[in-house]
Order: structure tokens, then sequence, then C-alpha cells
């Protein structure tokens, strides 16, 4: 495997993972099972979730990523970056999608 850095970088939400409440978003739920699939596929990947809620210094680290929010707004979110290539935008991957861009 290449590339062993996945960064997500999400809109504001309730909770890291987004994943909590009385109704889960089943996008969010999805791509939570991903993650964690990726993490036992993976196990030296390296994955970094932020989100404007609970995570803005990641995203003050990362000039790039908040001069696309400032241009476009934060509906590029959630953004998806591979070794801090952009991989996607608003959308979250399937995990197909990010073992092919893995191994690539």
């Amino acid at each position: 495997m290449n590339h062993k850095k996945l960064a997500i970088f999400e809109g504001a939400m309730c909770c890291d993972s987004g994943v909590c409440g009385a109704a889960p978003d089943i996008n969010l739920v999805g791509f939570a099972d991903t993650l964690k699939k990726l993490k036992q596929d993976y196990p030296g990947i390296e994955i970094l979730r932020a989100n404007m809620s609970s995570g803005l210094e990641v995203f003050r680290k990362n000039m790039d990523i908040l001069m696309m929010i400032k241009s476009k707004g934060v509906g590029i979110l959630p953004l998806v970056m591979i070794d801090d290539e952009i991989y996607s935008q608003q959308r979250y991957p399937k995990y197909e999608e990010l073992v092919t861009a893995l191994n690539a």
C-alpha cells in the first residue's frame, strides 16, 4: 500500500463521529463502519477525522482546506484526503473506493 494517511474534514456535528442522537445519519453510520474496517484491514493506516464543532484546530493547521472552505463554502464538506491529496468532496466514499485509492 503506497498511501498510509487518510484525513476526513467534516461539517459541524454533535460528536466526533456524528453517529449519535436518536436518529443518526445512515451515511455517517456506514462511513464509521468503513473506517473501522480500514483500521482492521490496514493496521498501519493513519486516520484523522475532524469536524468543525470539535476539531477546529485541525482545520486551522491545514491552510489548503481553510482556503477551499473560504472560497467554496462548507458545502464542499465532507472532504477526504489521501496522503495530503484531495480524494473526494461532498460525500463519504465507500470502503471499496478507498481501498482502490489506497492501493493505487
